[in-house]
């Protein structure tokens, strides 16, 4: 039989367990299908990366989940300034097409799989980012002057 001590310790864990499961599912915003993380860089004062960084400047990339042939928490719109690099990533449950407009970017997106754009924001303006067989719009982005 357990002491009382460790009985508590384990009611302890158990709690911390279902607390820190309840953070990370509040954090992530639940089902929403665009979510911006950001990777940041050791830079000089001119912005650009410090000689031997080896790392990439500060790039904030929107995540997209297509399931069922549209995207989770509905259309959202990704937010960038103009000179800024964009970075969008795409996953998908069945195979497309996937095309920002404006950009004139295309890129085919595996079933089960993802497929990542990356370049840099020249356009200013709001352009559909949709699935191109299905003509389903799955984002918006917004590129501000």
């Amino acid at each position: 039989m357990k002491s009382t001590g460790a009985k508590w310790a384990l009611a302890v864990a158990a709690v911390a367990v279902v607390v820190a499961a309840f953070i990370v599912a509040k954090g992530s915003g639940g089902n929403d299908s665009v979510t911006t993380t950001t990777t940041t860089a050791t830079t000089q004062a001119s912005g650009a990366p410090a000689p031997g960084s080896n790392v990439l400047p500060s790039v904030r990339t929107g995540i997209i989940t297509v399931a069922g042939g549209d995207p989770l928490g509905g259309v959202k719109t990704l937010t960038y300034g103009k000179g800024d690099q964009v970075r969008i990533v795409v996953h998908s449950d069945s195979a497309e097409e996937v095309h920002i407009h404006g950009y004139d970017i295309k890129k085919d997106v595996p079933a089960g799989s993802s497929v990542t754009f990356a370049f840099k924001a020249t356009i200013d303006g709001r352009f559909v980012i949709e699935l191109e067989k299905s003509g389903t719009q799955i984002a918006t982005l917004q590129v501000d002057p």
